[in-house]
């Protein structure tokens, strides 16, 4: 019987289990990949993926565009699904634009050009989102977080990924550089603020960098 299991060598077996079989989606993957764009990494997209394909969400809300890879993974998963996504880093604007022109139905998706806590603080409509995907700026989780509850249906899911932060969030603030601190203690009180607050039934996970996952009551 074996007494103790390799996490790193488990990590490695099931992911040469798991392919990428969508030619586009590969095409996004190797273009960050040279251009140093961040993606959601690969046990986390598969993660995504069983979350979107259980839930079948009809309004997605994705802070955090970059270049569209995550976004299409989902418009892929749900073709009728409505999606807004948020981006503020130019660069990443013009090729996220030209993406949805090649791989979306651009009348499923409204991509937003400029601050995403401008956006969800303005977006006072009827319609809610049964989906959020938050993958932006770490240290902004805690302060988008009160608008995003607004935001979201009853029984709505937020995903939020990255909360690891590459590990520093496990290790002790004296540990991390001081000009980490402040991420490292917001992305703490936003830990601490799911896991506790009483509109939400929230799961923590160690998938890829970390991932919660949050159920609106």
């Amino acid at each position: 019987m074996i007494e103790y299991i390799d996490e790193i060598r488990v990590k490695d077996f099931l992911m040469s289990l798991s392919s990428e079989n969508d030619d586009d989606i590969l095409k996004l993957k190797e273009y960050a990949k040279e251009n140093d764009v961040p993606i959601i990494r690969d046990e986390a997209r598969d993660f995504l993926r069983l979350v979107i394909g259980i839930k079948k969400p009809k309004s997605i809300l994705e802070i955090g565009t970059a270049i569209a890879y995550s976004t299409l993974i989902m418009h892929r998963l749900c073709k009728d699904a409505n999606i807004v996504t948020i981006e503020d880093f130019e660069k990443r604007i013009i090729s996220a634009k030209s993406n949805i022109d090649k791989y979306f139905d651009k009348s499923k998706i409204e991509l937003i050009e400029g601050d995403a806590g401008a956006y969800l603080k303005e977006n006072t409509e009827k319609e809610k989102f049964d989906f959020v995907f938050l993958d932006a700026a770490k240290g902004q989780y805690i302060n988008w977080l009160n608008d995003i509850k607004r935001l979201m249906q009853k029984d709505a899911i937020l995903i939020a990924d990255n909360i690891f932060k590459d590990g520093e969030i496990l290790e002790s603030k004296y540990l991390i550089k001081k000009r980490d601190r402040t991420i490292y203690k917001r992305m703490r009180e936003f830990l601490n603020s799911v896991t506790n607050d009483n509109d939400l039934d929230t799961y923590i996970f160690d998938i890829g960098d970390g991932i919660s996952v949050s159920i609106k009551k």
